[in-house]
């Protein structure tokens, strides 16, 4: 055979195994083919390890889909042919590598080729996602040519890539390898009963698989028990140890495999149920590992530690709490905007839960019915829908936060980071956040684009001046060192986080300016006043002269930044809108300028960025409103600076103490107080720190005064 395993299958096996007495008898006789032929026979007709869907129940499957699911199957017959004629365009949702220009191999496939200078177009091939779906359309269809390009590539692939061959580091590579195992064992359940799935390559395969195990048990160490590759490759290594249950190897493989995903889970995920990796992402295809090892332990009675199905459900909510309203994961770090719904459905389905099932799909999805059957479709029916119980959350353990008015798809919605950068899919986005109201997303994260190394385009994707954060002296806080290190970090701090009926408040800080000559800390105060607007409250602390500036970025060109107030605001003609208002009375320069967007891997889009900057000495606040409103409304709101005067009625200093009073289009009026240096205040020690604004008087770091007409309602946030 071309896999360079030298010893026979049949020393591999364990042929006291029930079902195998015959496979046994012939391996004593020495007849090896008929050896091989029952020995797939038995592969094909065993109940036991159960997969995924029943082989039973696929033609109520494939009709269920017909009736449900036209758009996906259409979708997947477009991928089987494309694959037929050798041409890859990588476009299922979970791709980590997306790509959008199709590759053709006019002959055979170079398994190792790199098109278009980037590795992952390689990487994504060698993962052979792909197969499944050339499964489903042969499920689907019934059409052998499926059938037969399936086998032809599947051992043009074993013939071709040894795991010490020339082309291993990009074949071979080990979480390629880890993927390779579930996506393999997923389309053997759609072509097991193809006629081109011969007996010889039935054994070809169950040989490489036995190599993928061997391998992926010699490639654990301290570096994959903390990142998402020890998850991807011990789950693929888990499911192989299901289906190869008949090896002498396989109960070693099972034991080894929990046991490293239970380091894993422990390690890398925090207790808010968050990917340390600070990438949601990379947190759902961890999740997602971790919710078909949960599934197939529960199909074959196999015990897992309560620790990885508490963590993974952990993950889930945390996946709902964090999912904008038009039910998107933030594309927070090495992100894409991608719907989690169909990461919920499957949630909901597993561990049967109703909050988990309301920001699922409402019925089962076209993916989740081939991993659940029959059996998940009146499962999911019959879960009663619960609404969360909260709607803003903070995730302290990772230092994200989430703002929310309500759960509708309309619903305001903020996300703020203010957590560790999270290793090399981190970005440098300490204090950024992202907003998405009336069904759209307003001011955003720009995206990841690229992991080419050495590509600017990386840098600029990944860097501080790409997100909606601020920058001192045209300095980055935190400064990458390649596409995946970092020459020098920052430390979050001072976060504070507190959610009442009337507000949701945030607060963080970094130390990544404290190693200038006169070190800087900026802190980032977010106040929801709801469910109208956002007040966001940049300050600096410092005693020199220094340039700050604040960016912002939007996914569209549609912007118009005002000349002389510096008020911003996009443009859309329907839907949602949002005006940026800063406070008036400093030396602020507006500017609006171009930049770059990706929704996903490989999609360069232009976008307008918006900077503010200021130059000042000493302690410094930039105030800014975020104000959503609908195109067909839109409304005028001011802002005002007020004058702060201490318990003695002495004027005070910004450095101590600012109140903006905010008019909004209703006549509602709101007036809110930040105090900044408490200890400033004269209160010559007898009287408690108190302040006036417009004869209000307040005591509170934060406060809020709410007027409508002739009503006055005082609320101290903190």
């Amino acid at each position: 055979m071309a896999c360079e395993i030298r010893r026979s299958i049949y020393n591999l096996l364990d042929l006291s195994c029930e079902g195998l007495e015959q496979v046994k008898a012939a391996v004593e006789g020495n007849n090896l083919q008929q050896a091989d032929k029952l020995l797939k026979e038995y592969y094909l007709n065993r109940e036991y390890p159960a997969l995924f869907f029943k082989d039973s129940e696929k033609q109520q499957l494939v009709a269920y889909a017909k009736e449900n699911f036209h758009e996906d199957i259409e979708e997947v017959i477009k991928v089987a042919d494309e694959v037929s004629k050798n041409i890859f365009v990588f476009r299922f949702p979970w791709d980590m590598e997306k790509t959008n220009i199709p590759f053709t191999f006019e002959k055979e496939i170079v398994w190792s080729h790199i098109p278009f200078k980037d590795e992952e177009w390689a990487f994504m091939l060698n993962r052979h996602r792909y197969w499944i779906t050339l499964g489903q359309a042969y499920a689907i269809t019934g059409n052998e040519e499926y059938g037969r390009v399936f086998c032809e590539q599947l051992e043009h692939w074993i013939d071709n890539n040894q795991r010490d061959g020339e082309g291993a580091p990009i074949t071979w590579r080990s979480i390629e390898a880890g993927i390779r195992c579930e996506n393999w064992i997923k389309a053997f359940q759609y072509f097991k009963h193809s006629s081109y799935f011969t007996k010889e390559l039935f054994i070809k395969m169950l040989l490489v698989l036995y190599d993928h195990c061997e391998y992926l048990m010699s490639r654990y160490d301290n570096f994959r028990e903390i990142s998402n590759w020890g998850v991807l490759e011990n789950h693929g290594l888990f499911e192989a140890s299901v289906f190869l249950n008949v090896f002498k190897a396989a109960e070693g493989w099972q034991m080894e495999s929990l046991r490293r995903l239970k380091n894993c889970v422990e390690l890398q995920v925090h207790k808010d149920g968050i990917h340390w990796e600070q990438s949601p992402m990379y947190h759902n295809e961890v999740l997602h590992c971790f919710m078909d090892v949960v599934i197939l332990a529960e199909k074959n009675n196999i015990q897992i530690c309560d620790t990885i199905k508490t963590y993974a459900k952990k993950m889930a909510y945390a996946d709902l709490y964090m999912a904008k309203p038009n039910h998107h994961q933030p594309m927070e770090s090495d992100s894409d905007d991608t719907d989690v719904r169909d990461m919920l459905t499957e949630a909901a389905i597993l561990f049967n839960d109703g909050v988990l099932k309301f920001g699922a799909f409402e019925n089962i999805d076209f993916n989740s019915l081939w991993l659940f059957g029959l059996e998940g479709i009146e499962k999911l029916k019959n879960i009663l829908s619960k609404i969360p119980e909260k709607l803003s959350m903070a995730f302290e353990s990772s230092g994200n936060y989430v703002m929310r008015s309500s759960w509708s798809e309309d619903g305001k919605y903020l996300f703020f980071d203010c957590g560790p950068i999270g290793g090399g899919h981190g970005h440098c986005d300490m204090l950024h956040f992202d907003i998405h109201s009336f069904g759209r997303d307003l001011i955003c994260d720009i995206g990841r684009y690229t992991y080419v190394e050495g590509e600017p385009f990386r840098e600029y994707f990944k860097g501080c001046k790409g997100h909606n954060t601020t920058i001192v002296d045209g300095k980055d806080f935190i400064k990458c060192k390649g596409s995946w290190g970092y020459e020098k970090t920052a430390e979050p701090c001072g976060q504070k986080w507190i959610s009442e009926e009337e507000f949701d408040y945030v607060e963080g800080s970094h130390k990544g300016y404290l190693d200038l000559k006169d070190p800087v800390l900026p802190t980032r105060r977010i106040l929801f006043v709801k469910p109208h607007y956002w007040l966001v409250i940049d300050s600096f602390h410092c005693k020199e002269e220094h340039t700050f500036q604040q960016y912002f970025h939007f996914p569209t060109m549609e912007v118009l930044l005002k000349e002389g107030s510096n008020e911003c605001s996009t443009c859309y003609k329907e839907g949602g809108n949002i005006k940026i208002i800063p406070q008036q009375g400093k030396s602020i320069v507006g500017k609006l300028g171009e930049g770059y967007f990706s929704s996903e891997y490989n999609l360069l889009e232009e976008n307008k960025v918006l900077s503010y900057t200021v130059t000042s000495k000493g302690f410094t606040t930039l105030t800014n409103i975020m104000y959503p409103f609908k195109a067909e409304e839109e409304e005028e709101v001011k802002l005002e600076a007020l004058q702060v005067y201490d318990n003695l009625n002495n004027l005070v200093s910004k450095e101590t103490a600012e109140a903006i009073k905010i008019k909004l289009p209703n006549n509602e009026e709101h007036i809110i107080f930040i105090c900044h240096n408490r200890r400033s205040t004269k209160d010559n020690g007898i009287y408690k720190s108190l302040f006036k604004v417009e004869n209000i008087s307040l005591s509170g770091e934060v406060v809020f005064v709410k007027r409508y007409n002739s009503n006055e309602k005082v609320i101290v946030v903190k």
